[in-house]
């Protein structure tokens, strides 16, 4: 008798400490590893699951800022709430699950109340920028989004993120342009942020230029500044690109200048609205802005395009192509052009013919027919397909304005 009381002491005792393990279990994992606590199955839970449907939600969010709670995460969060209402992981998850079902009301009132109670949640965090965006209310979002990176600075890409994501709708110009406007220390996070969101490009581009100007005045280029106007072009916006360029001190172009740079007195930054230098395994080009001169060299028997811009050609009528170089002589049966096509996708102009450059100083007509189409793509090409020797080329000058007749016969 007393073998099976002492037995069934131990097996009590074993049970009673497996149950101990398996609750403090769920204590110890349902923020850490929720998934364990919540197939732990034991109380408590709602704490648990809370943090799991929070996971699983930033998980798509991660993927894709614009995403909305899947039926798993929903069904977790309202199991949370009910087993514990003050498990704040499961809050944000139920504000989109109401909006996503179209109770925005009653969202934008749980956002609120949830809001006043936690101030260390993330995404609900995130969520109430979002909603301060959209609401017209950038010094609302601007104290959120404050507060939030200071709370938890690992999470600033979040934030940044979904701001980025947001650029591309519609109002959110007017919202970020007071926010940005600040310079404020997120600035830059924000603006490589929204290079990663092809369709806010041309929303942000609209932001850069305006911040550049009165009040603001933020003129100083950035590294994310020069891909932006790259991919501002790219998209076809050209002409905003261009505008940001001139506002970011890329210098207006004198006298009716088609080129920019044409006497090569500074590095190029502003790409594609300044020279793009080609590197090649067979050929290559620099600008040597101390000297004033663009240096062309090759391997022989070369041929492709050492150089390119884009330009703008607001009229039909004839321009003056004038030019100096140096070294083409050198170098048998070897020749330089210049090349004009039409940039704007969808557009169509009749062909401009290229224009071979001959050693020394000299000038040509450019007619440019009449056309839909304003901006052009300006390249330099060097053909030399039958050389023996390499080329080294200088070119001092090369300008593109419209020809008034008076002196057409001056190089």
């Amino acid at each position: 008798m007393k073998t099976g009381k002492n037995s069934l002491l131990l097996g009590i005792g074993l049970l009673t400490a497996g149950a101990v393990w398996a609750q403090s279990s769920v204590i110890v994992n349902q923020l850490r590893a929720p998934d364990r606590a919540a197939m732990i199955g034991l109380a408590p839970q709602g704490w648990a699951k809370a943090a799991l449907s929070s996971a699983l939600l930033g998980a798509r969010l991660t993927k894709n800022p614009n995403s909305r709670p899947g039926q798993l995460e929903t069904r977790l969060a309202k199991e949370a709430f009910a087993l514990e209402p003050l498990a704040r992981p499961a809050w944000p998850v139920l504000v989109q699950s109401l909006a996503v079902t179209g109770k925005a009301g009653q969202s934008e009132r749980l956002l609120e109340l949830a809001g006043g109670l936690s101030r260390r949640e993330n995404l609900l965090n995130s969520l109430a920028i979002d909603y301060a965006l959209k609401s017209g209310n950038p010094q609302r979002a601007l104290s959120l989004l404050g507060r939030a990176m200071s709370v938890d600075h690992r999470v600033q890409q979040l934030y940044l993120k979904r701001l980025a994501a947001g650029t591309a709708n519609t109002g959110a110009e007017d919202v970020l342009v007071p926010l940005l406007g600040r310079n404020p220390n997120w600035s830059a996070g924000y603006w490589a942020a929204v290079l990663e969101e092809p369709n806010a490009i041309p929303q942000a581009g609209e932001i850069r230029l305006r911040i550049a100007g009165p009040p603001w005045k933020i003129k100083a280029p950035t590294a994310a500044d020069f891909p932006l106007i790259a991919n501002l072009a790219n998209q076809g916006q050209q002409t905003l690109g261009y505008d940001i360029a001139l506002a970011l001190d890329m210098g207006a172009r004198q006298d009716g200048e088609m080129l920019t740079g044409s006497t090569f007195e500074r590095q190029p930054r502003f790409i594609p609205f300044e020279w793009e230098l080609l590197q090649t395994g067979d050929i290559g080009a620099t600008i040597e802005h101390k000297a004033r001169m663009m240096s062309i060299s090759s391997l022989p028997a070369a041929s492709g395009v050492v150089a390119r811009q884009l330009i703008r050609i607001p009229a039909a009528g004839s321009y003056r192509l004038r030019w100096q170089l140096a070294g083409l002589e050198a170098t048998s049966g070897a020749s330089l052009k210049l090349r004009l096509t039409c940039a704007e996708t969808g557009k169509i102009s009749a062909p401009v013919l290229p224009f071979t450059m001959a050693e020394g100083e000299g000038s040509s007509v450019v007619d440019v027919a009449a056309s839909a189409c304003n901006w052009h793509m300006a390249t330099l090409e060097l053909d030399a397909p039958g050389s023996t020797t390499g080329a080294d080329i200088a070119i001092q000058r090369l300008s593109l304005r419209r020809d008034n007749g008076a002196n057409s016969m001056r190089p």
